[in-house]
C-alpha cells in the first residue's frame, strides 16, 4: 500500500521576528493606536500564523491590518490599496496616522 504525498500549504502570513513586534508595540504607544496581535488566524481560506491590527481607540475600527508573507510585510488600510514592504521600520515610516 502507497501513501499518498504529503501536501504542505504555506500559511498565508507567517510570524514576525520579535523586535519588529516590540517596534511595532513601541510605534502603536506612541501614536496612542491599540495594537492587537491574532494568532492562528483563518480568513477567507487564508490562514495566518500572526495578524497584526492596529485599532483607533477614538473609533474602535481597526486602521491597518499588517501580516508578513514570503515576500515581505503586508499592510491593508481600511480604505485603499494593500501595500507590501521590506522591513518593519519601512512600515512605521509610511503609516503615520491622522490627526483629530
Amino acid at each position: 500500500m502507497q501513501l499518498p504525498p504529503l501536501t504542505f500549504k504555506v500559511p498565508t502570513g507567517l510570524s514576525f521576528d520579535i523586535p519588529d513586534l516590540v517596534m511595532m508595540r513601541g510605534w502603536a504607544d506612541f501614536h496612542e493606536l491599540r495594537l492587537a496581535i491574532d494568532l492562528d488566524v483563518c480568513a477567507d481560506g487564508d490562514e495566518y500564523e500572526e495578524l497584526l491590527g492596529l485599532y483607533d481607540p477614538k473609533r474602535a475600527f481597526c486602521r491597518w491590518m499588517i501580516w508578513r508573507s514570503c515576500d515581505g510585510i503586508v499592510v491593508q488600510p481600511a480604505m485603499g490599496r494593500t501595500m507590501l514592504f521590506d522591513h518593519m521600520a519601512d512600515v512605521l515610516e509610511i503609516l503615520i496616522p491622522a490627526q483629530d
